[in-house]
């Protein structure tokens, strides 16, 4: 089933039309196809009644059961030197239902955020094609840039991935009674050893991820895998 964002709603109609009506042209869907449609956070499944050259009407059928997974994940991604890595990254954790994404400024990271200002309405669009993909009827929230220095250790659980020093491993996590987790990761190359020191200080624990050291997106997918699918099995 295709999924889009209508334009609009009215009664039980929702109303299809310029990008996303290109979109379901594309896909070639026909008149009274089976179709879902993201809007206010909820996923509907909805016939398609109408098309013409402008726009595209479909019925509710059904509002889907949907809610919001626990915990709240919030990453902290190093910004990748090739930025078209972040797109990347923003695409498998909207996927994997990570709350929120911070792009982070650290000594071995892409650190002009004038240009960092202006990738954002490309990242958004592909957080909403990634939620059309996987069906997510809530947004990945993108927070401004900050710096390494600004981080605070203010959920349930602060994690920063380390592997160049001793610390916890994925086995030691336990996530029961865990509402919110921040998780930092470094960039290619790994944190300088001041900021792992300030990162400590402020109290993220340092996590190891086994059996090889891994691209800065591979251990993003991989944690936040690991930690959404620990906390919803």
């Amino acid at each position: 089933m295709h999924i889009f964002f209508p334009s609009e709603k009215k009664d039980n109609i929702f109303y299809i039309s310029g990008r996303e009506y290109k979109h379901l042209k594309i896909r070639r869907v026909v008149k009274g196809e089976e179709i879902g449609v993201l809007w206010e956070g909820n996923l509907y499944r909805c016939i398609l009644i109408d098309k013409n050259k402008h726009f595209a009407k479909a019925e509710i059928l059904e509002k889907l059961e949907s809610s919001i997974p626990t915990p709240e994940l919030c990453v902290y991604q190093s910004v990748t030197v090739n930025l078209g890595t972040m797109d990347f990254i923003l695409q498998k954790c909207t996927e994997l239902g990570v709350r929120t994404l911070t792009p982070l400024i650290t000594k071995r990271s892409f650190k002009d955020i004038r240009v960092l200002e202006k990738k954002r309405d490309r990242w958004e669009r592909i957080v909403r094609e990634a939620m059309k993909q996987s069906a997510r009827p809530y947004p990945l929230r993108i927070e401004d840039c900050i710096f390494l220095a600004d981080l605070q250790a203010d959920k349930d659980l602060n994690l920063v991935l380390d592997n160049f020093s001793e610390g916890l491993s994925v086995r030691d996590l336990s996530l029961s009674g865990i509402a919110s987790i921040n998780v930092v990761i470094g960039p290619e190359g790994g944190f300088a050893e001041e900021e792992i020191t300030i990162l400590r200080e402020k109290g993220f624990r340092p996590l190891r991820l086994k059996p090889h050291l891994l691209r800065t997106e591979t251990a993003t997918v991989v944690i936040a895998g690991l930690i959404m699918n620990l906390a919803n099995s």
